[in-house]
């Protein structure tokens, strides 16, 4: 027959309550890791340490000065009795495992569960039967240390040592330390026994916000039990606030509560149309209600009486959005020919053309304001539905008109606004001097006083500009036409992108202009038509032959 000692057995049963949930379970949990430090499913050696180190440290250390009114004397606490009369006269006595005080030359006070106040009375009443004349000072000089149970989802379920100035949260620190997994707002600390048993709510979260009282200190014999948290009973809150997710329920939670956990919202929140999405009674179906918080504002951390603080249900959830284009960055960037490129600060329908390119310096001396171009990326994010089919058919299998369309889309460059610089730079208020929006990207090309000749010409490169000159002009300085050119195909790019036919003569050519002529477009050869017309014309070339022989020889004879 085998013995168990009563503490091997105990802590088999703390150890039995506080098994970790299983990997498959693990996603039912409330995600504490902010306000515990645990992760999922791991031990951080390093934290664990440092955090029983602290909770050494810190054991029998105090808040602030001891209540008489409210401190509970116990086995093990330690005062000094100073009574003064003819000969002045100091005790130090101790608290009794019984819970009594012995004083020599007075007698015994019996101070169990009673506060520090109530036991310097009875002593104060005891003494006044022994001293006619007499003045009377008791001091606590000491704390008493005491063992605490500590069970549930800790890291270490065992007895910790306390003293009557520990809170719950540090009982818990000397037992590991909360789990990802732990409740931290349905805490229990089970109190004495029997009729005088009492079951005390802890709320580390609340804690965690300023309120001491949800933490309570502990007494010798104290048990807490540490349950795991659920999503099943939860609340939310999501959008502009500093810690958006989902907190423990508790009755009695209001909207002020969520706010709290959530550490109050952000500058940018729209605090006059606050969403809360609420769960009917008796029904799987939801609705919503708006409510206006803007008081809030200026009231939250000063106030704790909030105009339209509402009580929370179970399942609620809080949406608080932004405020509409809040302190979005916008900027404009510029590059080329300016005295100062980079980018620039706008204001929504504030800043135009002309004010950029004056932060930017303005135009340099080798600027080409007719070339400049302003792009629009909100112009190039366009989506093309028609681009995207016609990309997927062959040029073979569209139409005429898909095929114009195709191509035009395709050489067109996207986002380009139409606008003349140089009417922007001379006339502040012209037409042209449009409001910059976000991402706009404005370009001032070098001046040039070259035409561009590329394709198949037989000297490709820049020809110098001459006025007057048209396209055929700079095709003969880059040498003529080259082999297989197709002359009629020749085409003018202008420095924005405009595409013209060169014979049209419809433009009017300017430095930096682009001619390119195409190669002619290859021929696909029928090697059968070939090889029969070959036949063919070897077949008469056949019959010929043979009726020149045929009338040579019929001279002859």
């Amino acid at each position: 027959m085998y013995r168990v000692s009563f503490k091997a057995l105990l802590i088999f049963l703390l150890l039995s309550t506080s098994a970790f949930p299983s990997l498959s379970q693990s996603d039912k949990y409330i995600d504490n890791s902010f306000f515990t430090g645990a992760a999922k499913n791991k031990l951080d050696t390093l934290r664990y340490k440092t955090s029983q180190k602290a909770a050494e440290e810190t054991l029998g250390l105090l808040e602030k000065e001891i209540d008489p009114e409210t401190y509970v004397m116990g086995p093990g606490d330690q005062l000094i009795v100073s009574i003064t009369t003819t000969n002045s006269e100091d005790f130090e006595v101790e608290v009794s495992p019984e819970g009594k005080i012995l004083i020599p030359g007075v007698g015994t006070v019996d101070v169990k569960n009673k506060t520090l106040k109530q036991a310097k009375e009875e002593i104060k009443k005891l003494a006044d039967k022994v001293f006619n004349s007499h003045e009377l000072t008791v001091v606590l000089s000491k704390l008493r240390r005491f063992k605490v149970i500590v069970s549930g989802t800790v890291r270490k379920p065992s007895i910790v040592p306390a003293t009557a100035a520990d809170r719950v949260s540090e009982a818990i620190e000397r037992a590991g330390g909360l789990k990802y997994n732990s409740s931290l707002r349905h805490i229990i600390l089970v109190r004495g026994q029997g009729k005088e048993k009492q079951i005390i709510p802890v709320d580390l979260l609340k804690f965690s916000i300023g309120y001491k009282e949800a933490n309570p200190t502990v007494l010798g014999g104290d048990q807490i039990i540490v349950p795991p948290s659920s999503k099943k009973e939860s609340i939310e809150i999501w959008g502009e606030v500093l810690k958006e997710g989902i907190f423990e329920y508790n009755p009695g939670d209001s909207l002020s509560t969520i706010f709290r956990f959530a550490r109050g919202f952000l500058e940018s929140s729209n605090l006059d149309s606050v969403e809360l999405v609420r769960f009917a009674q008796k029904s799987d179906s939801s609705y919503r209600i708006f409510l206006n918080l803007s008081p809030w504002r200026k009231l939250f951390w000063v106030s704790n009486k909030l105009p339209g603080d509402i009580p929370l249900r179970l399942g609620d959830r809080v949406y608080v959005r932004q405020r509409t284009n809040w302190n979005e960055p916008r900027y404009v960037s510029i590059a080329g020919e300016v005295k100062a490129p980079g980018r620039y600060a706008i204001n929504k329908n504030g800043t135009r053309v002309r004010d950029i390119l004056l932060r930017a310096g303005g135009p340099t001396d080798q600027a080409s304001l007719e070339g400049a171009i302003l792009q629009r990326k909100k112009g190039i994010e366009k989506f093309d539905r028609e681009m995207k089919r016609l990309a997927t058919i062959p040029p073979s299998e569209m139409s005429e008109n898909e095929r114009r369309y195709f191509q035009a889309r395709r050489l067109e460059q996207k986002g380009v606004m139409a606008i003349n610089f140089i009417n922007i730079w001379n006339d502040p208020n012209s037409e042209d001097n449009i409001v910059v929006m976000d991402l706009d990207s404005i370009y001032i090309p070098p001046n040039t006083n070259f035409i561009n000749v590329q394709g198949r010409v037989n000297n490709p490169g820049l020809v110098s500009y001459k006025p007057g000159n048209n396209y055929l002009d700079y095709i003969k300085q880059a040498g003529g036409f080259g082999y297989r050119a197709e002359e009629d195909e020749t085409f003018v790019v202008k420095k924005k992108g405009e595409q013209f036919l060169a014979s049209d003569m419809n433009y009017v050519l300017e430095p930096g202009d682009n001619i390119l002529v195409p190669p002619e477009e290859e021929r696909r050869i029928d090697w059968w038509l070939v090889t029969t017309q070959a036949i063919t014309m070897l077949g008469m070339l056949a019959a010929i032959i043979g009726t020149v022989l045929t009338i040579q020889t019929n001279a002859k004879k």
